[in-house]
């Protein structure tokens, strides 16, 4: 069976008996997108607090109540869970045992969804979920920003959540324009520009690395027009004002000034709170200070509001030593591996929901540099997930279709 050729299925009502799909997926989907349109707070909570609980909680509902494994490759993520868990039992910080929660949460979504009877149908449902699900986004990014009431591109924003699942979409849509939807070029496009409204730097190249690097098959000539297009267009943002004026204290600078040593290299003061993470974790470097004491350490150091160090990988090296932080890197290569090998043996639509699932973590491993994506389940991790869940459940089925029917992937 070619790689570019989709088998015909069986009729959807002789696929397994198992939960609906668009159920948890409309759970994800709404949540995600109310987390991205208001901060606003219910009952002394954040709205974005309850955008990555309520997905948890129903998936954990539809794992013990539907029966069968998932689909999903959870047993990659178990030393990650053991790690998590091994050290919230002996947690002293405080909030330790909801930030566990909430780096845990994604993958207990991808397993829920993955117990799903997910068909060619459904796929498709699903598909047109996530395209209604941009429109809506965009919107809420063009209200929030202030763009689509004033006509002009805010100084500062508080967007960069929103970043994140920009990126998100950012590498579905171009695995999707990869595997032929040339509009989903231009969709792609508007994602890429929203970091570029939000000022958040990291997720203009995050994003924008998303389509010339897509794990979807793209011809090389034309990954590397896109990758020299992609730097062009970088080169007039990063020499805009408001670019400028993120970037240096003078509000001008080049390229070749974005040194972390450069004095006039805007960092917002993360330079000292790393140099002070980093002495702290050369004194126990392999075994950390357990889960959440950066948190608690951030706060204290900085004598402010402050609570997260904007790096995940410097967090999980101070919570976890240097040994949780290589577990999660290994757990992260293992999954994108798994999903890609999974992807190109699959067929119809669940190859675009496992690739773009595999290419999103490439984004996912650069925000974690800058920001603290890692706990941006209601944002970014849930959704991720999600569309890996959906992609492993279509390919359950149709092993199962074939062992019954007698066709087999090749």
């Amino acid at each position: 069976m070619g790689f570019w050729r989709t088998p015909s299925i069986a009729p959807e009502n002789d696929l397994p008996e198992r939960q609906s799909a668009p159920v948890i997926v409309w759970v994800v989907v709404i949540a995600t997108l109310i987390s991205n349109v208001t901060g606003e707070t219910i009952f002394d909570f954040q709205v974005s607090g309850f955008g990555w609980f309520i997905p948890l909680v129903y998936a954990l509902h539809l794992l013990t109540r539907t029966p069968g494994w998932p689909s999903f490759p959870f047993l990659i993520w178990i030393p990650w869970f053991g790690f998590v868990i091994g050290y919230l039992l002996y947690a002293e910080a405080e909030n330790a045992l909801q930030r566990s929660v909430m780096m845990l949460a994604p993958i207990v979504v991808g397993m829920a969804v993955s117990k799903a009877a997910i068909g060619e149908v459904e796929l498709l449902r699903i598909e047109s979920i996530l395209e209604k699900f941009s429109v809506a986004f965009l919107a809420a990014i063009l209200l929030n920003s202030g763009l689509a009431l004033t006509g002009m591109l805010p100084e500062v924003t508080g967007l960069a959540p929103q970043s994140a699942t920009a990126a998100l979409f950012g590498s579905f849509f171009a695995a999707k324009y990869a595997f032929g939807s040339k509009r989903s070029a231009l969709k792609w496009l508007l994602f890429a520009a929203v970091p570029v409204i939000a000022v958040t730097r990291t997720a203009v190249v995050a994003t924008g690395l998303t389509l010339p690097l897509t794990f979807a098959p793209l011809p090389l000539w034309k990954r590397i027009a896109i990758l020299l297009g992609v730097a062009a267009i970088g080169v007039l943002v990063f020499n805009t004002e408001r670019v400028q004026n993120k970037m240096f204290y003078s509000g001008q600078g080049t390229i070749s000034d974005i040194n972390l040593d450069n004095p006039d290299f805007r960092t917002s003061g993360r330079i000292a709170i790393k140099e002070a993470m980093e002495q702290e974790i050369e004194l126990s470097p392999w075994f950390g200070y357990g889960a959440n004491a950066s948190e608690r350490f951030v706060a204290e150091s900085t004598g402010s509001d402050l609570a997260h160090p904007h790096n995940d990988w410097l967090r999980l090296a101070f919570d976890y030593g240097y040994g949780g932080a290589l577990v999660f890197l290994g757990c992260m290569i293992l999954q994108t591996l798994h999903a890609m090998r999974a992807g190109y043996r699959g067929a119809g639509a669940a190859r675009l929901f496992l690739i773009a699932g595999a290419g999103a973590f490439m984004p996912f491993a650069l925000l974690m540099g800058t920001d603290n994506i890692i706990l941006y389940a209601a944002f970014f991790g849930n959704l991720h997930f999600m569309i890996l869940g959906v992609g492993y459940a279509a390919l359950a089925n149709h092993n199962e279709i074939a062992d019954s029917t007698g066709w087999k992937f090749q």
